[in-house]
């Protein structure tokens, strides 16, 4: 995927982006768009899998800031279209 693609994403997309990166680093799938991705189960080095893993499907580099400011499926999906947004020329 190229970056140019990865922008393009709508929040919907990133939201179940973000769904499968978590469950992929908590080894479940028991949460909901609003869970703080730290009280479902999550550690710092589960942060790092989340953010390696969007990284790698968006063709883009995320910083683990990124999930740590919005814990939450939501909130993650929200803030990564945002960026891509931004990064348009």
């Amino acid at each position: 995927m190229t970056a140019t693609e990865s922008e393009t994403r709508g929040t919907g997309e990133l939201t179940a982006l973000v769904r499968k990166a978590w469950a992929d680093a908590l080894g479940h799938d028991e949460f909901t768009d609003g869970d703080h991705f730290f009280q479902v189960g999550g550690h710092s080095l589960g942060a790092l899998h989340v953010v390696r893993d969007l990284g790698a499907e968006l063709g883009r580099k995320i910083s683990v800031r990124v999930l740590f400011r919005n814990p939450t499926v939501g909130g993650l999906a929200q803030a990564l279209a945002a960026e891509a947004s931004e990064v348009r020329p």
